[in-house]
């Protein structure tokens, strides 16, 4: 199929998915062996603003915020600033409080530190107080003996990944994504953890208020600050937009997450322009932990900061495990697949009743792996 032929199939999907009630604004792209194959957008940018999304639109894509922050690391460790297996007290020496003397870099980025429980209340003011949550992450204590478990650390990497980046290199993780991210790769504007001050805010897509059946979670869930009445007015405010939470509140659009998930697709460059080595594509591939999780109830391939594919709770990124990627409360979702050369990526304003990318998402990108050949997961994953 040609690239033409691919994009209008990917266009008229998105528009049948908004006919239907299952999107509002939704961008959708997709890079293959370095080469943009998907570049498709089509709605609104939210309810109540009938103006039409466009390719730069920024949306709040939840969790797959941690794919962009898990890439900011392994740069930095491309670089010889981080070592995965080294203690985080190395450079965090602050954080080896409460029975965390012994975590590595690896344990807290799967997700094994035990540090599960965020904030409470969980107010805004809260959570952009950066310093103040560092120093909450220093002398937490784990809910397991780090190592032994894992649990998903849906709002707390924030701190957690982005205290080790800051500590490592004593620069702001906001400002590191856009300087050893975005900018090389030619998607500056598109690409933030916290957006500046002087953004256009005319460019942000607003999200719909949302709720998701958490039934049989437990009542210290993370996603319970999320998935409840009101959560869409807390992530349209403009404090949470500029605060930086490695975690939950990154704004991209769908092209800027393509590209650089297409350079870890592609042997870690894309457009003459190298992210990482070679080398460091086969060590984010790693698998740390396949335990099940506490959070999840079901067991996440996890490497350093990444989820793999292959498994049923990230059948999104397709069957194989040595795809990794993100999604986000909601329906986004960016991921590579290095065996395919393929990346994609999809962000929209519509939440979905799903916690992983399911649905609307999971019809999107079966259909780009079919029409370019690539392997799906299961028959019934589209369903």
């Amino acid at each position: 199929m040609s690239q033409s032929a691919l994009n209008d199939a990917v266009h008229a999907l998105l528009r049948q998915q908004i006919a239907t009630g299952e999107q509002i604004g939704v961008q959708v792209a997709a890079y293959q062996h370095g080469r943009r194959v998907v570049d498709a957008w089509a709605g609104t940018m939210g309810p109540g603003d009938a103006r039409p999304i466009q390719p730069d639109s920024l949306v709040s894509c939840f969790s797959t915020t941690k794919g962009v922050a898990a890439a900011l690391l392994h740069v930095l460790a491309d670089q010889g600033l981080i070592n995965y297996d080294a203690l985080v007290t190395k450079y965090w020496p602050a954080f080896g409080q409460q029975g965390k003397e012994h975590v590595t870099v690896a344990q807290a980025m799967s997700h094994q530190a035990g540090l599960v429980t965020p904030p409470q209340p969980g107010t805004i003011e809260q959570f952009v107080d950066w310093e103040g949550c560092l120093r909450y992450i220093e002398e937490m204590a784990p809910e397991w003996a780090p190592g032994t478990a894992t649990g998903y650390h849906g709002l707390t990497y924030a701190w957690v990944c982005g205290g080790i980046i800051q500590h490592a290199t004593g620069r702001h993780p906001r400002d590191l994504v856009v300087e050893l991210i975005a900018r090389p790769l030619g998607i500056e504007g598109e690409l933030y953890i916290g957006i500046p001050d002087d953004l256009d805010s005319s460019r942000l897509t607003a999200l719909n208020d949302f709720t998701i059946d958490l039934s049989g979670m437990p009542e210290d869930h993370p996603a319970r600050l999320f998935a409840r009445p009101g959560s869409a007015e807390r992530f349209n405010d403009m404090r949470m937009r500029r605060a930086c939470l490695p975690s939950v509140n990154g704004h991209f659009s769908a092209r800027a997450l393509a590209k650089m998930y297409g350079a870890l697709a592609n042997g870690g460059e894309i457009e003459g322009v190298r992210l990482v080595s070679p080398e460091r594509i086969a060590a984010i591939q790693q698998v740390y932990c396949e335990l099940p999780d506490r959070m999840l109830f079901g067991a996440i391939p996890k490497g350093v900061g990444f989820w793999m594919g292959g498994s049923l709770m990230t059948r999104v990124f397709g069957p194989r495990r040595t795809a990794f990627g993100h999604y986000g409360l909601g329906g986004s979702t960016a991921f590579a697949d290095p065996e395919h050369g393929l990346s994609i990526a999809v962000t929209n304003n519509q939440m979905q009743m799903v916690l992983q990318g399911e649905g609307a998402t999971m019809a999107i990108c079966n259909l780009i792996r079919s029409q370019l050949g690539v392997p799906n997961a299961e028959p019934s994953a589209g369903k």
